[in-house]
């Protein structure tokens, strides 16, 4: 027993290192409708190492500088108007998305990284 868990360690230590991986955590945290306290618990983090992240993340999301992304705004009324938005989601302060109740989580989160990189 001791030894599986010294190679799930071994295993999951470089991928734990990455800004990548606990970017990844912070954004299904958000998603989530747990507290961090009980995010952590379920996926077996640690609950300060999470924290440290997040507040890196946060951070370093304030410190950088963005450039805003034309939109044809014919493009954008035509689907508000055709979609019932039921949530709207600043990022940011530098961008506003509406969220119809029929939204897939996957889509979701693959707008957030996407606005995450900008």
């Amino acid at each position: 027993m001791e030894k599986v868990k010294q190679e799930m360690k071994s295993k999951a230590s470089p991928v734990r290192a990455t800004g990548e991986y606990w970017s990844g955590q912070v954004q299904r945290w958000r998603s989530s409708s747990v507290t961090q306290k009980e995010y952590c618990s379920k996926e077996g983090i640690s609950l300060e190492r999470f924290g440290t992240w997040k507040r890196r993340l946060d951070r370093e999301d304030q410190n950088r500088t963005g450039t805003l992304v034309s939109v044809p705004s014919g493009v954008v009324t035509s689907a508000l108007l055709t979609m019932r938005p039921t949530l709207g989601l600043v990022v940011n302060e530098r961008y506003r998305v509406e969220i119809p109740d029929t939204f897939f989580p996957a889509t979701l989160e693959t707008v957030l990284q996407v606005l995450s990189r900008l």
